[in-house]
């Protein structure tokens, strides 16, 4: 089954310091590995460079070895272009949600994967989405 993973799980991945709670993010990650097709898109990583640097204090460099190490490898980067904004652009007419949610749920919609890693739950808006997250 084909998964689209959403920024909160790559940031807490990066992120976090706490021994218990990384190892509950690292096997949330490896069973999902283990069991689907994963995919993303380039505003994901924007996401998790900003996100981990401005609120976490991340060096970029970290970041950016952290997604070459350990999401590049597994997880397919979907491409964003006219298309995809078309379809965010219906998605914004209908459902009152950020841009860039409409983005990766346009990604998710025009390549036909319905299932979504996010904590999220502006996601839940979106009939054609499923959203998964961990459950603790």
């Amino acid at each position: 089954m084909r998964i689209f993973i959403d920024s909160p799980l790559l940031i807490y991945l990066n992120t976090l310091k706490s021994p218990e709670l990384r190892t509950a993010y690292e096997s949330f990650y490896l069973d999902l590995l283990s069991n689907h097709r994963a995919y993303s898109d380039i505003l994901v990583l924007d996401e998790l460079i900003y996100i981990s640097k401005r609120k976490y204090n991340v060096p970029y460099g970290v970041t950016l070895n952290f997604i070459e190490s350990i999401v590049l490898p597994y997880v397919e980067i979907l491409p964003l272009g006219l298309k995809e904004f078309e379809r965010a652009a219906e998605i914004l007419k209908s459902i009152n949600i950020k841009p860039s949610d409409a983005l990766h749920a346009a990604v998710m919609i025009i390549n036909g994967i319905s299932k979504m890693v996010s904590e999220d739950r502006e996601f839940d808006k979106i009939k054609e989405i499923e959203r998964i997250w961990l459950s603790r």
